[in-house]
């Protein structure tokens, strides 16, 4: 479990592609070894407890996915405002131009 949680962690810290890709694998394989447990008999406390445990780390991890989703939104709508701002004032020096070239 404890690798999991730090690959959540470390996403948490640097979302980004590769330790998105860790925290999955992480996750998964935690996932399986309780499947694995629960499927040879282990303790159904204990098979109940790691299995609540696992679910708490995928959404931290899902929450942590939503933020980074949002982030990159944020960014995204920032670059298209100043894609506008930019498109703006290049038709206002334009207009600026064709104005001046009109008055001489």
């Amino acid at each position: 479990m404890d690798s999991a949680r730090k690959a959540v962690v470390k996403f948490q810290a640097s979302p980004d592609s590769a330790t998105q890709a860790d925290a999955e694998k992480q996750l998964a394989k935690i996932e399986a070894r309780i499947d694995d447990l629960a499927a040879k008999g282990g303790d159904p406390a204990r098979v109940e407890a790691l299995r609540r445990e696992a679910a708490s780390l995928r959404a931290d991890f899902q929450a942590a996915r939503m933020a980074k989703a949002l982030l990159d939104a944020k960014s995204a709508i920032e670059g298209i405002g100043t894609a506008v701002k930019d498109a703006a004032k290049s038709f206002t020096d334009t207009l600026k131009n064709v104005k001046e070239t009109n008055a001489d």
